[in-house]
């Protein structure tokens, strides 16, 4: 069958696109049709089409405030999309473990330590990139209204712990329980890679930091079997770069990314507990 196994079930292959298309579409409609929409209001307005387009593309696309908007949106369809494949594919019982979201008494805990990991992570990318004489060290951080802030941040909180619900507490573990711990993460990490692919444009050495650092992510949601320390970790990525101005060159995240990657993964086969394996 090519939809389904032998047991059954929908294949995962068919979850996975099931998964991740209509992300896409109802990422591609939120950016569409407002900048659609905003650019005949300021045709109507008397503005030269291609000025009009060029504001209503900046707007939602640039500006901190109206381009979170969008973005919290299709960080919860995370959320009802994973909602939606467990219940009406797989035929389950959703639960907060499901999510990657049943910490207890740890989330305090597993937060802080995602939250020092990535900021150790970025300021080390920001230390080799200023070795490699690619970044400039200058503190001009951009000067962000409250709302706006708080808007960034609900924008990449929200998105961070969405994209990592979907590709690591949802897809990395079908993914293991079928194919093994180590592929599983490999998978895992080039999808959820793939995916920025098809939004963003990335160089080679981009692509190879950011399957390290899905690797990363990866095995530290194994080791704590939780989404909250690689969501925090998530947010902070997006966010710090932007917040402070500072820009990491592509090379100082491959250099830290891989660093870091071959130190968790030695202290996870060292210090892993037998039942996460």
């Amino acid at each position: 069958m090519i939809f389904k196994n032998k047991s059954g079930e929908v294949r995962l292959v068919w979850r996975t696109v099931l998964l991740v298309l209509p992300f896409l579409l109802f990422a591609y409609l939120l950016r569409y049709l407002p900048i659609r929409i905003l650019t005949g209001v300021y045709i109507n307005r008397g503005i030269v089409p291609s000025i009009a387009h060029s504001r209503a593309w900046s707007l939602f696309m640039e500006d901190p405030a109206w381009s979170s908007i969008p973005g919290i949106l299709q960080g919860l369809l995370w959320y009802l999309l994973v909602f939606m494949m467990i219940k009406w594919v797989e035929k389950g019982s959703p639960s907060w473990k499901d999510f990657g979201l049943a910490a207890g008494r740890k989330v305090l805990w597993l937060s802080g330590l995602g939250l020092v990991f990535g900021l150790l992570m970025y300021f080390g990318y920001l230390g080799i990139s200023i070795l490699l004489d690619q970044t400039q060290w200058t503190w001009f951080p951009e000067k962000q209204g409250v709302v706006p802030i708080i808007l960034m941040l609900l924008n990449f909180l929200v998105n961070g712990f969405g994209e990592e619900t979907a590709f690591r507490a949802y897809l990395q573990d079908r993914l293991i329980n079928r194919h093994g711990l180590w592929p599983g993460i490999a998978v895992a990490s080039v999808l959820f890679v793939i995916l920025h692919l098809l939004i963003y444009q990335i160089t080679g050495i981009a692509l190879a930091a950011n399957i390290l650092l899905a690797g990363l992510y990866g095995i530290l949601y194994v080791w704590t079997g939780s989404i909250f320390p690689v969501g925090i970790m998530h947010a902070v990525f997006n966010l710090a770069p932007r917040l402070l101005n500072l820009w990491p060159s592509d090379m100082s995240l491959l250099i830290v990314n891989a660093v870091s990657l071959m130190v968790v993964a030695i202290l996870f086969l060292r210090y892993k507990e037998p039942s996460r394996t």
